[in-house]
C-alpha cells in the first residue's frame, strides 16, 4: 500500500470512529468523502502528486474498498467523491480488526467478567460502599461498550487491564497495603500503567455518571489524598456502632480527616446533646485556625457560638464534600465565611448546593467591602466574568446582592485573611 493509499483509508476510518453508532443501533451504509477534504491542495499539487493521488483511488476501487465518482469538464474528468461501503474491508486492509466485531467481542468479555465478579462478592467484601457501584459501571460498560470506544483506543487487552482495576475494590486488604505504583508493578509489570489506565478510562466514567450511574472512587490510584479539617466539640459516630465506637472530641481540637475517614462517618453530633447546632464552613485555612483560637478562649460572642468548623480552603474537595453531606444530614445549622470575591460567592454557592439547604454568610456583604476596599486586590476579567455562574437563589441571600454590586462596580475583591471577625 502507497502512501496516498494509506491516507485515503486513513482518513475514511477517522470518518468511521467520528460518526460511530451506539452498541446495538444499525450501522450507517456508507460513508462518503469529498476528494478536496482528503487532499485539499489538489489544485496546486504538481501533475505527478496529482497522479499519484487519482492511481491510488483507482487501486483502491478495483479492490473493492472505495467507488469513485466524477465529475466531467471540458479539461477532463475530476474525482469528486469516495464512498465505502464495505467497513469490513476497509480494516482489513488496514490490516486491523473490524470495530464493530471487536466491541461485541469485547461486551461478551465484560458480561463473563461481570458475572465473575459477582460471584465474588462475599460477606467480607459486601458491605465497603465501593462494590455496588463497581457492580453498577461494570454492568452499564458491558451494555454500551461500543465502537467509539474502540476508537478511542481502547482494545480487549486494555478493557481486561481494566476490569483488573475495579477487581481490586473487591480485595480492599490488597488495596490498602500497598502503594499504587507497587500494586502497578504487581499486576502489570510497570510501575505507572494503574495510573495510566484510569486517565485512559476517565471519559468512560466520565460518561457512565452523566447517565447516572455510580462509578468507584479511583482517588487511591491517582495518587490523590484529599483531606480537610474539623473543631469543636463533636461525636462522629459509625455504621455498627457494637464494633466502631464513636469517636468523641471532647476537647474541641482540631482534627485532620482524610476522604476515606469521612465517607465512614454516619452521624455528627454536639458533645452537649445540642439540637440543631451551629457549624462555620471557612474557606481559608489561616482563618480557620484564628477561629479555633479564638472559640479555645472562649472570649468572643461571635465564634463562641459555633459548634464546629470546617475548613474548605476553596472549592470544596471530595473529603470537604462528604463532611458538608453528613453534617448537613445530622442536622447542623450552616454559615459560611469566605472571600469577598466572584470565587469566594461561587464556593459560598456549592457549600449550599452539596449541603442542600440554607446557608448563613458570615461578614460577606457589601459594608464589610467597603471597609476593606483601601487594602482590595484588582480582579482581572477573567474572574469578573465568573460573576454570571452565580444563580439568582443565590443573589437573593440577604446582604449577598449589595455585594455583588459593588464587585462589580469596583472591580475589586477582599480576601479572607485580612477581615476581622472579633465583631
Amino acid at each position: 500500500m502507497n502512501d496516498w493509499e494509506k491516507e485515503i483509508i486513513s482518513a475514511f476510518i477517522s470518518r468511521y470512529f467520528a460518526s460511530a453508532v451506539p452498541a446495538g443501533a444499525e450501522e450507517r451504509n456508507a460513508i462518503r468523502l469529498r476528494s478536496l477534504s482528503i487532499f485539499p491542495d489538489f489544485d496546486a499539487a504538481s501533475p505527478d502528486e496529482k497522479e499519484s493521488y487519482l492511481e491510488a483511488a483507482e487501486a483502491l476501487e478495483e479492490r473493492g474498498i472505495v467507488q469513485l465518482k466524477w465529475v466531467k469538464r471540458s479539461t477532463g474528468n475530476r474525482l469528486k467523491t469516495l464512498i465505502c461501503a464495505d467497513f469490513e474491508k476497509l480494516f482489513m486492509e488496514a490490516d486491523s480488526k473490524y470495530p464493530k466485531a471487536e466491541a461485541q467481542e469485547i461486551r461478551a468479555m465484560l458480561a463473563v467478567r461481570l458475572r465473575a465478579l459477582k460471584d465474588s462478592v462475599n460477606a467480607k467484601n459486601k458491605d465497603h460502599p465501593s462494590v455496588d457501584k463497581v457492580l453498577a459501571f461494570m454492568n452499564w460498560f458491558a451494555d454500551h461498550f461500543d465502537s467509539q470506544e474502540i476508537g478511542r483506543g481502547l482494545n480487549q487487552k486494555t478493557v481486561a487491564e481494566f476490569v483488573r482495576v475495579l477487581e481490586l475494590f473487591l480485595d480492599m486488604e490488597r488495596m490498602e497495603t500497598l502503594t499504587t505504583r507497587a500494586l502497578s508493578i504487581e499486576l502489570y509489570h510497570d510501575s505507572k500503567r494503574l495510573e495510566n489506565l484510569v486517565d485512559f478510562f476517565a471519559l468512560s466514567l466520565s460518561q457512565a455518571e452523566k447517565n447516572g450511574v455510580p462509578v468507584p472512587d479511583f482517588s487511591f490510584i491517582r495518587r490523590s489524598y484529599p483531606e480537610t479539617l474539623i473543631a469543636g466539640k463533636i461525636v462522629f459516630e459509625y455504621p455498627g456502632q457494637d464494633s466502631i465506637p464513636p469517636l468523641v472530641n471532647a476537647t474541641g481540637r482540631i482534627l485532620g480527616l482524610p476522604l476515606r475517614h469521612a465517607v465512614e462517618i454516619q452521624r455528627i453530633r454536639a458533645v452537649d446533646g445540642k439540637e440543631n447546632p451551629l457549624v462555620l464552613t471557612v474557606e481559608n485555612k489561616e482563618t480557620f485556625y484564628i477561629f479555633t483560637d479564638i472559640q479555645k478562649r472562649h472570649n468572643n460572642k461571635h465564634l463562641s457560638k459555633y459548634d464546629c468548623f470546617l475548613y474548605i480552603g476553596g472549592y470544596p474537595n471530595q473529603a470537604a464534600t462528604a463532611m458538608i453531606r453528613v453534617l448537613a444530614a445530622s442536622g447542623f445549622v450552616f454559615h459560611h465565611a469566605g472571600d469577598l470575591d466572584p470565587d469566594g460567592l461561587l464556593i459560598f454557592q456549592s457549600i449550599a448546593d452539596i449541603a442542600a439547604r440554607p446557608v448563613t454568610p458570615v461578614h460577606m456583604n457589601a459594608a464589610v467591602f467597603d471597609r476593606y476596599l483601601p487594602w482590595a486586590r484588582q480582579l482581572t476579567p477573567t474572574m469578573v466574568r465568573q460573576l454570571v455562574k452565580i444563580r439568582e437563589d443565590t443573589r437573593a441571600v440577604p446582604g449577598l446582592s449589595e455585594l455583588l454590586h459593588r464587585i462589580e462596580e469596583t472591580r475589586r475583591g477582599v480576601e479572607q485573611e485580612i477581615i476581622d471577625y472579633r465583631n
